[in-house]
């Protein structure tokens, strides 16, 4: 087997094998009466309102497949909404596999089917992710600032869960240290890549899509999807809230801090499996907790299954069509 081969496995297995023990983590730490009133909150919920989530889901991704095309025709390269979009939902399912694989295959599917090179298409990705990340990192900041207490208080419970800090938990907590240091370890073999002949001449076509948002020419339209994406990604979170029986009444900056801690944990596992639901689950039970709520943990870790469980299943449906409809071979005769 190829090294490559092998570094890829392992990013598989290390990610994979971190979500089945957090998502059993999160069950684990529940009593009996505890996974009924779970399961009883799931089955009662509002699917009315989550199918409503998803359909807000849907429009982002939409709107991010053409926000996409202003920053490769600056650059020359022409290619249909279609494909923008197919190849987004393909990146989207290689990420449920492979963590951080997504945004490459969306770059080689975009050269199967319009030619474009990857080094620019992977160029214009990246610099959608440094946006992504500017406007999380802004979003974050504004529930700190707006719940600073709330912060300090859900961060150091969110520690205890993950790190087993209790001295009951001592046990989960030396396998969550030994998960973390070797997955330290073996991010840090991975991301070392070998040098290539023609690694120069990437780099240099990688500098031109980073470039390329600097020559975007519609620029309000380009801020405009911006702005529908992050608010589909805000209204189809805060949703749910309202779908579950008691977590309606979660004020605005405790779902900012659910929403904030959940995209750290989709960082973790693969699409976030075991680290988003308990994130979220671990910020909304304190919460219910302030207003007096019975089975608060349960109710939050039911409603961070719901988000996680929904959208993931509805994306790699999405992503599976997608697979299907992908034209394969990039048509020589197609005008452009």
């Amino acid at each position: 087997m190829k090294g490559s081969n092998i570094n890829t496995l392992l990013k598989v297995l290390l990610s994979l094998g971190l979500g089945v023990y957090l998502t059993w983590y999160l069950f684990d730490i529940m009593s009996e009466e505890d996974i009924r009133v779970f399961k009883n909150t799931i089955l009662n919920s509002n699917y009315w309102l989550i199918a409503l989530s998803l359909i807000l889901a849907l429009i982002s991704y939409f709107s991010r497949a053409y926000r996409w095309g202003y920053t490769l025709w600056p650059m020359g390269y022409k290619s249909s909404f279609k494909n923008q979009y197919h190849s987004l939902m393909i990146g989207y399912l290689v990420n449920m596999t492979i963590p951080r694989a997504g945004e490459f295959s969306r770059a080689v599917m975009l050269k199967r089917s319009d030619n474009i090179p990857i080094g620019p298409g992977f160029g214009t990705i990246v610099t959608e992710r440094i946006i992504d990340m500017i406007i999380m990192f802004s979003l974050a900041a504004l529930a700190v600032l707006i719940s600073p207490n709330e912060t300090s208080i859900i961060f150091r419970r969110i520690k205890e869960g993950f790190l087993g800090t209790s001295s009951e938990d001592s046990g989960g907590g030396l396998w969550m240290y030994a998960f973390i240091v070797l997955g330290l370890i073996l991010l840090g073999l991975l991301f070392i890549k070998r040098i290539r002949q023609r690694v120069f001449a990437f780099l240099n076509s990688l500098k031109e899509g980073l470039s390329s948002i600097f020559k975007v020419k519609q620029y309000w339209a380009y801020l405009l999807h911006t702005l529908i994406i992050w608010l589909s990604y805000l209204v189809m979170f805060a949703l749910p809230f309202y779908a579950i029986e008691g977590t309606t009444n979660v004020p605005f900056s405790g779902m900012l801090l659910a929403f904030s801690f959940g995209a750290l944990g989709i960082s973790f596992t693969n699409g976030g499996m075991g680290a988003y639901p308990l994130l979220i689950g671990i910020t909304t039970a304190y919460y219910l907790q302030k207003q007096g709520v019975e089975n608060a943990e349960a109710i939050g870790n039911a409603l961070g299954m719901v988000i996680w469980a929904t959208q993931t299943i509805f994306l790699i449906l999405l992503g599976l069509i997608s697979l299907v409809l992908m034209p394969r071979k990039y048509n020589t005769d197609e005008k452009r």
